[in-house]
């Protein structure tokens, strides 16, 4: 069984992305998801475009399922994966860049997907920060045990 993220984690996640859009002018949304796609968190930025909630909830779903960034889903990745089955049930899918996978251990324990900067690779870069919060606190926990 997959290890899951926490909702605080996701938080933390979240916070980081938003600073990072804010930082830079940046109106986004930010999605954090389990490894089957499955919502843990969700903010939308006050001035961010409606659907930019609907298109970071389809890049983690995209990220999450397959384990690599929404960017690099191919047709055939889709076919073949849980993306495909998470397809099936309805769920948005983006493969626009702006979703990363959350993976720890060599895990994949869930995903970030951002949408609202001027550029996907932007989305990205606010999806990067809140991943790096993460692997940072991560590392502190290992430091300090």
């Amino acid at each position: 069984m997959n290890p899951m993220l926490k909702l605080k984690e996701a938080n933390r996640a979240i916070a980081a992305a938003l600073n990072y859009a804010r930082d830079h002018g940046y109106c986004v949304s930010v999605t954090v998801c389990d490894p089957f796609g499955h919502l843990v968190a969700h903010q939308r930025m006050d001035g961010a475009l409606r659907e930019s909630g609907h298109y970071s909830v389809g890049k983690a779903i995209a990220a999450a399922g397959l384990g690599i960034p929404s960017g690099q889903v191919s047709d055939v990745d889709l076919q073949r994966s849980l993306v495909g089955r998470v397809i099936g049930s309805g769920a948005p899918i983006n493969r626009r860049p702006g979703g990363l996978p959350i993976k720890r251990g060599g895990e994949v324990e869930g995903a970030i997907g951002v949408c609202g900067a001027p550029t996907d690779e932007q989305d990205e870069e606010c999806a990067r920060c809140g991943i790096e919060v993460l692997d940072s606190s991560a590392e502190k926990s290992l430091d300090s045990g």
